[in-house]
């Protein structure tokens, strides 16, 4: 093995290559500190020309695995996804390069310390992760913040619970989806101790860093709240007056859901214009496939605009054989028409003008005949 000459003062050699994607501030520095005889290089054919011959030749790196706390979320739901990180990565080989002589204290010494420095390859450094929800058109949710950071993870280490924040939207189908947590990390790629005579035991210590991006796939399921559906089968009347009052309007339902709803109480929200005097409407309990009746009392405004589709929100609250204080919504639509009183305005406005016409002709008439 070719050693260089003995030199008292520490050697640094930083060398760049588009290959490799970068390599921290924070581990350079803390590399070179944490030995007074320490150098870094990235790894490229220009760093390795200047990397010194080692004594052993090691294989392994990080292994990042992703495990989501909780991977089922509910149509319109605001929480968070939380995440860990797993270093799962280990030393699957060593080879002796060439045995340090016996007869030279200062290669004994490197040689120790390079084979104890060769086990920080399997740490992963400067971990990053984004959560990412790939792009389609049918897309369940939105990540509100998308990175986090765990640190440095070493062989077997699992990372704190780094928190996603999300929203997943009220139209989200049912059904499981396809998240990607790309994670981005510094790993050591290798370490040589070069031995010098003039202090055995303070090698000049070398280190050749990589930079890694892994993708790994996550799966997310979003699921209904409660089993219990309902969809809006008729609303009688479909239409009302502006101005009237007392008006009964009747909604059927049915539970479209596999699970019954007990204590169901739908409430009515309509959209402003329309007024509710009974918006409750009671039912014990509704199984899947069954259907009921609800009965509202309404007001229309008289500042309600005519030929216009006002909605109506029902507020469903029951409980069903899972959970309890459950809460859905469904929509009905209601039209307002004319209340007719300004049809019957105009044609007597028009009547009296036709008459007042007619008996101006009249009187013409009478004054031509004298």
């Amino acid at each position: 093995m070719t050693r260089r000459s003995s030199d008292p003062s520490p050697t640094f050699t930083f060398a760049l290559s588009p290959c490799i994607r970068g390599v921290s501030l924070f581990v350079v520095l803390l590399a070179i500190f944490a030995h007074p005889s320490s150098a870094v290089l990235q790894g490229s054919p220009n760093a390795l020309e200047k990397f010194p011959d080692d004594f052993y030749k090691v294989e392994g790196s990080p292994e990042i695995a992703a495990t989501l706390e909780r991977a089922r979320v509910y149509q319109g739901e605001e929480t968070s996804l939380y995440l860990t990180l797993t270093n799962r990565g280990r030393v699957t080989s060593i080879e002796v390069n060439e045995d340090p002589s016996r007869s030279a204290p200062e290669e004994v010494y490197a040689a120790k310390v390079e084979l104890e420095l060769e086990n920080g390859r399997t740490s992963a450094q400067d971990v990053s992760v984004s959560l990412l929800v790939p792009g389609r058109e049918d897309a369940p949710l939105e990540v509100k913040r998308q990175v986090a950071y765990a640190g440095t993870l070493r062989e077997g280490q699992v990372s704190p619970r780094l928190e996603f924040p999300i929203e997943v939207y009220e139209n989200a189908a049912s059904g499981d989806y396809e998240l990607l947590a790309v994670v981005n990390y510094t790993y050591q790629w290798d370490v040589a101790a070069e031995p010098e005579s003039s202090r055995p035991e303070n090698p000049d210590i070398y280190y050749l860093y990589e930079s890694e991006s892994r993708t790994l796939p996550l799966t997310i399921r979003v699921e209904r709240e409660s089993g219990a559906e309902f969809e809006v089968l008729k609303v009688d009347p479909t239409d009302l007056e502006v101005g009237s009052t007392d008006n009964v309007v009747r909604v059927t339902i049915e539970n479209v859901g596999d699970d019954y709803a007990r204590d169901l109480v739908a409430r009515l929200r309509p959209e402003s214009g329309l007024y509710v005097s009974v918006d409750e409407s009671p039912i014990p309990v509704l199984r899947p496939g069954e259907t009921a009746e609800l009965v509202y009392k309404l007001d229309v405004s008289g500042d309600a605009v005519p030929e216009k589709t006002y909605s109506l929100t029902i507020l469903f609250e029951f409980s069903d054989s899972k959970s309890d204080d459950l809460i859905e919504t469904e929509h009905a639509y209601l039209r307002i028409e004319d209340d007719g009183k300004g049809i019957l305005i105009f044609a007597a406005v028009l009547g009296v003008a036709v008459l007042a016409a007619a008996g101006i002709v009249i009187r013409r008439r009478k004054r031509g005949a004298v």
